[in-house]
């Protein structure tokens, strides 16, 4: 009776501590924010997006700003995304600031055209981004290169570290690889396997998700098996890929592979981006369950601690299998 009172006792006050911390970190004021903006913007339209992004030029002026030119766009661009998606002037801007722990990626986006949602998500999370409020806003209609460009650098500025050239390059031949599928036309596009129309953008990107998230759950980097989840993946979704868009996912993800992502962190990352296909990292879940949740911290915090635990890995697997 003593160790299952000791037990509880420890539940509820790591209970508390859950409940009370987020009360302390928002009673410390807004997060701070950090700016890119796009270096050709007219003042005109630099308003018009701090408008968007609800901030002042005085707020502005307390800020870390960085500003992306059309020159670095192409620097890490050319050769992957088309020259008239680049443009020749850097418009969209992007606001980040820092998430709670563990509460991933968010991505918003106005008046950007080119780059989904699901592609700077995508992007960001190989690129080795987390816990982040990431919004992407443009005076008018753009393609939105230059805000991912600007992610990174507001990215780097909020952390003080420097991502990987590498995962950024990556991140790049990601989002031309799903853009691909996204926006393939005529005889170039992926078509629903019984009606034989072209997929919707929501398709195209929950294949590539689902392919990206095996790929990184199991490691796999050789070509046949890569094959072979490809040939699952349009099985799965009822589509039939072309030979180009198979060629292209085959090439890129033994480069995902490599840089040797969290599988759990992934899937912690995305949030709603996996939700459909959770249960390919949720191995992951357990391995980490069973290294963290030792037979010593099990004894210490008793059998309700342990019933906690799995009852929330539960609910998280039926989740998964509801979806």
């Amino acid at each position: 009776m003593k160790k299952l009172f000791t037990g509880m006792a420890l539940l509820l006050v790591c209970l508390s501590l859950i409940i009370i911390f987020p009360l302390n970190v928002h009673a410390e004021g807004e997060k701070k924010a950090f700016l890119a903006l796009g270096a050709d913007l007219t003042d005109e339209q630099k308003a018009t997006v701090l408008g968007k992004f609800g901030l002042s030029e005085e707020d502005v002026s307390g800020m870390t700003v960085s500003y992306v030119t059309n020159e670095l766009e192409h620097k890490y661009l050319d050769g992957a995304v088309p020259a008239s998606e680049i443009g020749t002037k850097s418009i969209s801007c992007v606001l980040v600031r820092p998430a709670d722990p563990g509460t991933g990626i968010r991505v918003t986006t106005e008046n950007i055209g080119f780059c989904t949602i699901s592609m700077y998500k995508n992007a960001l999370l190989t690129s080795g981004v987390e816990d982040a409020e990431v919004h992407v806003a443009a005076p008018f209609q753009v393609s939105g290169t230059a805000a991912l460009v600007g992610a990174w650098m507001a990215y780097e500025q909020m952390t003080g570290e420097s991502l990987k050239e590498e995962g950024k390059n990556v991140a790049v031949d990601e989002m031309v690889t799903m853009d691909a599928l996204v926006n393939g036309a005529g005889e170039n596009a992926a078509v629903d396997s019984t009606t034989g129309e072209s997929i919707s953008k929501e398709v195209a990107e929950e294949i590539f998700s689902y392919i990206k998230a095996k790929v990184i759950s199991e490691g796999l980097d050789d070509p046949e098996k890569i094959a072979a989840l490809i040939e699952e993946a349009q099985t799965k979704y009822n589509v039939t890929l072309t030979d180009s868009q198979k060629e292209k996912i085959s090439e890129l993800m033994p480069e995902i592979a490599g840089l040797d992502i969290d599988a759990g962190k992934l899937l912690q990352q995305a949030g709603d981006l996996y939700d459909k296909y959770g249960d390919t990292v949720l191995a992951n879940a357990k391995e980490l369950y069973s290294e963290v949740v030792t037979d010593e911290v099990k004894q210490s915090f008793g059998n309700a601690f342990k019933t906690l635990l799995l009852s929330i890995l539960d609910s998280i697997t039926k989740k998964i299998q509801n979806h």
